[in-house]
């Protein structure tokens, strides 16, 4: 048997083994359960949809250990990307199909100009569980297999059809063809087949074309949603809208209890349920890192999280969306986003300037939070006419956790359970219906959950590359240093003859570790401090620690300069947290690192002990809580 990807282990129909004994997942009960026939007995037994995925989970942390895989793509090229990118879309309706014809098979093959038994391969391997980085080019190694099309050609078609066929005046592709023909023959190569430049404009973006050919009314007109509406948007996960909002409340630090300003929300709805599918709250102002982890957190299965931040509540949202609606802010256009987006096989779509109805659903969600924090001690209204005498910064209670709970408890048993006057029910029936069906119209099932979910938290985290000294790394002044780290010091690229530059990925909140791409193993390394007595130190601390050397006139620092400064700045910091709220801001920054850290460890691997499957007669009842069980699947 094909050995079971992520994506198909909560498929009914799959056989798996609970303390050696085979059964097989026949239903879903609801969106928190499945109902499973024992083989040998035939006997029911209700088992509860967070328990696999927890076991799922914890058979995935058994296997990577302290390292993480790599999901590849931060070694491609733009172009390499690119072309993945191109052949994923064409495949993209192959795959959704639940057996293509040969004949649609044959069209994709002949619309990207390679042999059909490779389109093939390529839906085999995306079925059992391969990345879009699979459908990059190889490398050629010469003769068979490389390209047969002169650099400089590829160039004057990708220059033609930019600046001439994307142009008011709507030239013909047979006269765009006779440019390039013309070029070529200046430049002493041979012309593309008029296939190839064919090939490069159906490649194009609809919208695109139309926009550049018949100006951009007339591609909103033919594109653009109805007020109210959201094209697409037509089951669970087909959308995602993501945005931030200050939220309209002070909150305190956890010490002194005196106010340390408003905290800022990150969320990301589902359109279709108006479900909230995550968030991520910050002192932070907005930042690719608080997008990341808003679709880390929403990606994820919430229940271990849920524990941890000790909210008894259900959150039976997991998986990945086809799409990402975001606006044009720089935080969701990183290129690093980007990529892992893609890599997980979402899209990242931007709402366009002075187009509001594309944007009402997480805007409305966004005011609805607000509205419920007017309710909270420390609020501040919408505006100072709405606060009157209230004096939020004397009246604030609630701590950056507390709010987190509180906001937590208001999303699953309150936003969720209510009716929603756009869809003019529950959310979270909305959602249901649309996954399991309501005997009328089909569910989708259950969404995948993502296979490794550290891998996951790592591809949405900052990118950068450095060269590999005797010392080890140095990023922004500071050494990191793990044996791992050896075999490639001082490496020469074999291909420019300069010195090597790896992958590194970080967390702007704790820079004291960062994780080091292996490229013969394609899996992440922690790489800690080179000092180990150097304490935690967020990115933000170091700019600050550098700003204020600065001011000293010390421009030429060394690495113990840095953390003696950070210290004495700590220091002060300590000293007049009782007077000063941006010291006592930095203070609580400090501990929210710590319980952050907590929560979203649990969310990507901490697992919880198993009990038995339950068992039942067939007059079982739909309401009995499920109970929780370890499992593996049978191959």
């Amino acid at each position: 048997m094909t050995e079971p990807t992520a994506r198909d282990m909560l498929r009914i129909g799959r056989d798996v083994v609970v303390d050696g004994i085979a059964y097989t997942l026949v239903r879903y009960v609801d969106l928190y359960s499945i109902l499973a026939v024992r083989v040998d007995t035939g006997e029911k037994v209700r088992v509860a949809i967070s328990s696999l995925l927890t076991a799922m989970g914890r058979g995935e942390a058994e296997v990577v250990d302290d390292a993480h895989h790599s999901s590849r793509f931060e070694t491609l090229s733009a172009d390499d990307w690119e072309m993945a990118q191109r052949r994923a879309t064409a495949l993209a309706p192959l795959l959704a199909a639940e057996q293509p014809s040969r004949r649609e098979v044959a069209e994709v093959g002949k619309h990207l100009g390679v042999h059909i038994a490779t389109i093939y391969r390529w839906i085999k391997k995306l079925k059992e569980g391969g990345d879009i980085v699979d459908l990059a080019p190889h490398k050629p190694t010469g003769g068979r297999g490389g390209s047969r099309l002169d650099p400089l050609a590829d160039a004057l078609i990708r220059e033609n059809v930019e600046q001439r066929y994307l142009q008011p005046q709507r030239p013909l592709i047979s006269q765009i063809m006779r440019d390039i023909e013309l070029a070529c023959r200046r430049a002493g190569i041979s012309a593309p087949h008029p296939s190839t430049v064919r090939r490069r404009v159906a490649e194009l973006s609809e919208r695109l074309v139309t926009q550049k050919r018949l100006g951009r009314k007339a591609a909103d007109d033919k594109f653009a949603p109805r007020p109210g509406a959201f094209p697409g948007a037509d089951y669970p996960g087909a959308y995602w809208q993501i945005d931030h909002t200050p939220l309209d409340v002070v909150i305190v630090d956890d010490v002194h209890r005196r106010h340390i300003g408003r905290p800022w929300l990150t969320v990301a709805i589902d359109v279709y349920s108006r479900c909230v599918a995550g968030f991520y709250l910050s002192l932070d102002p907005p930042s690719e890192v608080s997008v990341g982890m808003c679709l880390v957190h929403a990606i994820l299965p919430k229940d271990s999280w849920l524990g941890v931040i000790g909210v008894d509540a259900r959150w039976p949202m997991w998986g990945t969306p086809a799409a990402v609606h975001a606006d044009n802010g720089k935080e969701f256009r990183g290129s690093m986003i980007t990529r892992a987006a893609q890599q997980y096989r979402f899209r990242v779509e931007w709402r366009k300037v002075k187009t509001p109805n594309w944007g009402g659903h997480i805007e409305r969600l966004m005011g609805t939070f607000n509205e419920e924090v007017h309710l909270l001690p420390g609020t501040t209204f919408a505006n100072t006419k709405e606060r009157g005498t209230y004096a939020p910064h004397t009246e604030a209670v609630l701590t950056l956790r507390e709010l987190e709970q509180y906001l937590t408890e208001y999303i699953c048993n309150v936003y969720h359970q209510r009716v929603h006057s756009g869809i003019d029910r529950p959310p979270i029936k909305r959602y249901e219906i649309g996954v399991l069906g309501d005997g009328v119209t089909p569910g989708v099932g259950l969404p995948p959950p993502v296979g490794d979910a550290k891998r996951l938290r790592l591809d949405f985290m900052p990118m950068i590359e450095r060269t590999i000294q005797s010392y080890g790394l140095r990023i922004d002044g500071l050494s990191y240093y793990d044996p791992v780290l050896d075999p490639w010091i001082r490496s020469v690229n074999p291909e420019t003859r300069r010195p090597r530059r790896f992958v590194i990925r970080r967390d702007p909140r704790d820079i004291s570790v960062i994780f080091f791409l292996d490229p013969t193993t394609n899996r992440y390394y922690p790489i800690p401090f080179r000092h180990l007595e150097h304490p935690s130190i967020s990115m933000w601390e170091l700019r600050e620690v550098r700003a204020q050397l600065r001011k000293e006139g010390r421009n030429e620092v060394d690495e113990d300069l840095i953390f003696q400064t950070y210290e004495r700045l700590n220091q002060l910091v300590a000293d007049a947290q009782s007077h000063s709220v941006k010291a006592r801001k930095a203070q609580q920054k400090k501990r929210d690192r710590v319980t952050r850290r907590e929560a979203e460890e649990a969310q990507v691997g901490i697992s919880r002990p198993s009990a038995g499957a339950t068992t039942m007669d067939d007059d079982w009842d739909d309401d009995a809580p499920a109970e929780p069980f370890a499992i593996r699947v049978v191959h």
